[in-house]
């Protein structure tokens, strides 16, 4: 078949339907393509330019290795896009430790919100830290 396709003689086939094989394979492939999504991009409420070109120093976090930065970004208050309902601010950001993908940007009032919950959240951890060790020292009766 594929002899009297070429114009190949039937020797010359099978390397020719070889050679052919990976320009016909790509159509079985799905929708996206053979090299699909990676995953590696989330939608945000605030946006920025990443890599941000007017940045602050980077700063390593101490257990997680993450880099935070502060710089510019912007959001939409109403959840309307476009330039008239463009706010822009502050923005504490956040990047994967190894391949610095922009993982989640924070505004100052969502900062001042969270350092508010600080004191609430190191409670819970302590009460966890004295209910683990209640728990191991049932365990090991």
């Amino acid at each position: 078949m594929w002899s009297g396709l070429l114009g190949l003689p039937a020797a010359r086939c099978r390397t020719a339907a070889a050679a052919l094989g990976p320009q016909r394979r790509w159509r079985s492939h799905p929708k996206g393509g053979r090299y699909g999504p990676t995953y590696h991009h989330f939608p945000t409420e605030v946006k920025m330019q990443w890599p941000p070109k007017d940045r602050s120093a980077l700063f390593l976090l101490p257990e997680s290795k993450r880099l935070m930065c502060v710089s510019h970004g912007w959001y939409y208050p109403d959840g309307v896009t476009g330039r008239a309902n463009k706010k822009i601010s502050t923005v504490l950001s956040f990047a994967s430790r190894h391949k610095h993908n922009h993982m989640d940007s924070l505004t100052a009032e969502e900062v001042k919100a969270f350092e508010a919950l600080i004191p609430q959240i190191r409670a819970e951890f302590a009460e966890c830290k004295k209910r683990a060790a209640e728990e191991a020292a049932l365990d090991a009766q």
